[in-house]
């Protein structure tokens, strides 16, 4: 006999809008709904504590916003289009140009929402106060003038304000009287005859399973970032050391692929450039890309490969395109100690540094004082880590105009669909307007015996590794260490046909050999098995897309060794992956 639905759950909650991510793409969406309409029944869900979750905070996630009154709300172009993406022209076509020219178009929307709460962006004359990102060489903040003599516009600007950012955004959501659960995961969207109407959950405190039922659901659970070590620190703290939010196991992707949503590009994890034993998690307030590098024979590496400038390479930090110059198979960095010269940094690079260290989290600076101060005249080694799936392209494919997925009332935003930063807060604004019109004249769907089904298998699942009696333990740390390793070893940076079958072997024989003996004695442990779950699950998807697209793009992002140069017939092709009758399904597809 079939369970009811109060038999599955320990609470059940209805409401309009559920956001699952309490980011800067989920506030955001909920302070715009509840402007739109204050009696709107809103409720988010966070894995963290919603003020300090999420891939972003501070100065950082204001890039691409219009610098001057004259570009706000103007017809936009496809040149202007073409220039919004940034390194464009390795990109070729990964990215979606007709999404890219809405979200340009829409580029102020939140700017007069965030004033509203406090955030303060511009300057007191109304001007907006930018540093001149990622613009000449490996120095966050250098100046670079054309012909001229005239300094050029910023390839990006960055905003000097709301280093208190997350905290503003989190307090005025509550404010708007938004249901909040904190401390409560994703493990599943409930659907309908292609329709998302609800969601499973854990409250990761008191072990509680919920139901969620609502009208419309965005997903910001940002970048799928804990799949590979980060080798210069010890176990378990490195599992934990990662660019983004150090909660992102990808449950979200996860979640939406079980559900029918397609994802596309896991092939492209992200490659950043950091200082060697500092916790990179920090923010790029702290990862020393911003100071000139040199090599062992004391030459600069930007000035030995002038064609590594980001403008002119097309790249995607500069760091990155000085530590693998000249190219892949000669990286200085792995041919030689790379070090970051600021005991030779000048007074107007230091103050840059700074500036760009109390506006990033502030921990960043802190981890600046414990590696000896800017002035340290020790240098630094520069190393190149992999910081997972959703900042550098990849994730949730979004279908049409509204960040809608294929799954019916099911949005997505962030780091989750691989554009973060300012992309996010305006889509979240985007989708709010829509989904205010869409759950007006809409009925909640109700919950048959398919849906009791889909949770009853959910509720299996989370629980399974509660107090599981096994002769053979496995812890999910472990597991998940074991997990990153093989991602590290056999996929990686160097992307080989061979290592990436064996890969794949592995993962899978993870899943089938070790996922059974996993063991939870308390809510936190059944955490963190899930979570291990999702990571096994997104390395294979990430494995999989790797071995398909043969060729390198991006690079060093995706770099195949044995087809090393960027092939015209993959432009605009991307590689996709659908789960179609419990079936992964992967296809290369046209995007733009």
């Amino acid at each position: 006999m079939a369970k009811k639905l109060e038999e599955l759950t320990d609470g059940v909650i209805e409401t309009e809008f559920l956001i699952i991510g309490g980011g800067i793409v989920g506030s955001i969406a909920a302070l715009r709904a509840k402007k739109n309409n204050k009696d709107m029944d809103i409720t988010i869900i966070d894995k963290a504590r919603m003020e300090y979750s999420g891939d972003g905070v501070g100065l950082d996630n204001f890039n691409q916003v219009p610098l001057h009154k004259e570009d706000i709300n103007r017809d936009v172009t496809q040149d202007d289009v073409n220039k919004a993406v940034f390194g464009a022209e390795r990109l070729k076509g990964l990215k979606d140009f007709k999404l890219d020219a809405i979200q340009m178009k829409n580029a102020y929307i939140s700017q007069p929402l965030l004033e509203e709460i406090g955030v303060r962006i511009r300057e007191d004359d109304g001007s907006l106060k930018v540093v001149q990102g990622y613009r000449k060489g490996t120095v966050w903040g250098r100046v670079e003038y054309d012909e001229n003599g005239k300094p050029t516009e910023p390839l990006f600007g960055t905003f000097s304000r709301a280093s208190d950012l997350k905290m503003k955004l989190g307090t005025a959501v509550r404010k708007t009287g938004t249901r909040v659960l904190d401390r409560t995961m994703l493990t599943s969207i409930i659907t309908r005859d292609g329709v998302a109407i609800g969601a499973t959950a854990l409250n990761t405190r008191t072990g509680k399973f919920l139901v969620l039922k609502a009208k419309a659901i965005l997903l910001a659970t940002g970048a799928a970032s804990r799949l590979y070590p980060y080798q210069w620190s010890q176990y378990p703290n490195h599992l934990f050391y990662t660019l983004t939010s150090p909660v992102n196991d990808g449950g979200g992707h996860v979640s939406a692929f079980n559900a029918g949503v397609k994802l596309y590009s896991m092939e492209f994890s992200n490659v950043y450039n950091v200082s060697k034993g500092i916790n990179h998690s920090s923010g790029g307030g702290a990862c020393n890309w911003y100071f000139k590098m040199y090599n062992s024979k004391g030459e600069f590496l930007e000035d030995k490969y002038p064609d590594r400038v980001v403008t002119k390479a097309g790249g995607k930090i500069p760091g990155i395109n000085f530590l693998f110059a000249p190219d892949m198979q000669n990286a200085e960095v792995e041919k030689d100690v790379i070090l970051s010269a600021k005991h030779n940094a000048t007074d107007d690079e230091i103050a840059a540094v700074y500036f760009t260290a109390v506006t990033e989290p502030p921990k960043a600076l802190k981890f600046h004082k414990l590696a000896g101060g800017l002035t340290n005249e020790r240098p630094v080694e520069c190393i190149a880590v992999l910081t997972g799936i959703g900042q550098a392209g990849g994730g949730i494919l979004r279908e049409n105009e509204y960040s809608e997925t294929c799954v019916k009332n099911l949005f997505a935003a962030g780091n989750v669909t691989g554009n973060g930063g300012s992309h996010g807060f305006t889509w979240g604004c985007l989708i709010a307007d829509h989904v205010t019109q869409l759950v007006k004249d809409q009925k909640q769907l109700a919950i048959d015996s398919e849906q009791l089904k889909q949770i009853e298998e959910t509720r299996n699942r989370v629980f399974s590794p509660l107090n599981r009696n096994t002769e053979y333990k496995v812890n999910p740390l472990e597991l998940e260490d074991y997990i990153r390793q093989v991602n590290y070893n056999f996929i990686g940076i160097h992307k080989v046909k061979s290592k990436i079958e064996r890969a794949i072997e592995l993962i899978r024989f993870a899943r089938e050999g070790a996922v059974p003996l996993l063991v939870a004695s308390n809510p936190h442990e059944l955490m963190r098995a899930i979570e291990v779950q999702n990571i096994i699950e997104i390395s294979e998807l990430h494995a999989q897309s790797s071995l398909l697209r043969t060729e390198s793009r991006l690079v060093p992002v995706h770099y195949r060794e044995d087809y090393p140069e960027l092939d015209p017939k993959w432009d605009n092709k991307i590689v996709t992956v659908k789960k179609i009758d419990n079936e992964i399904k992967y296809d290369i597809e046209d995007l733009n």
